[in-house]
């Protein structure tokens, strides 16, 4: 690893770690370069600002969480069964997050307007549409929705959703769970 992959690695651990244990808020680019023992210069060289920096951190721990869901997207589970387990396996990632980092990243979800890069939404958007697929073969999603319908009832979701702390949606999951799959039938 050379040296500048180096610095690049110690900002993004410096980061996670700083994201665990404080609010975004309360961070500051000094801290982490400190931290990293790096200057701010550096710092900027890699990062556009902190707000960049923050997605960045937040959107890798997405990146592992995107490869298990194909995995069970990919699986023989059927269409209620893998929503649940995608949904279930969310969960126990974002358990293994503190409650700060998970703060965070709902903050940091609904504040940042470049929060996810296209190369994410893209990702996250042919999850879906497996999803979508798996549904309307097994005749859980009605003939009558089109992949169109499906994500406008996501976003939905998803928008409103971002008003609830994480301690919220954790709790009621089962519910939201039952009520996303019930409407699709």
């Amino acid at each position: 690893m050379n040296q500048t992959e180096k610095k690049k690695k110690a900002i993004l651990e410096v980061t996670f770690q700083l994201l665990n244990d404080k609010e975004i808020k309360d961070i500051t680019i000094d801290e982490i370069a400190a931290n990293a023992v790096v200057s701010k210069v550096t710092l900027f060289k890699y990062f556009k600002n902190k707000n960049h920096l923050m997605n960045i951190v937040i959107v890798k721990a997405f990146e592992h969480m995107a490869e298990d869901i194909n995995e069970i997207i990919g699986s023989e589970l059927d269409f209620e069964s893998t929503y649940q387990a995608i949904t279930q396996m969310k969960l126990k990632q974002l358990e293994h997050y503190s409650p700060t980092f998970s703060e965070n990243l709902m903050t940091q979800y609904t504040m940042s307007p470049d929060f996810f890069d296209a190369d994410t939404i893209k990702l996250q958007m042919q999850v879906y549409e497996e999803l979508f697929k798996k549904g309307q073969l097994e005749g859980k999603i009605a003939p009558t929705y089109s992949f169109d319908d499906f994500m406008f009832i996501m976003n939905i979701f998803i928008e409103g959703m971002k008003g609830l702390t994480a301690d919220t949606l954790f709790k009621r999951t089962d519910l939201i769970s039952r009520y996303f799959l019930q409407g699709f039938k």
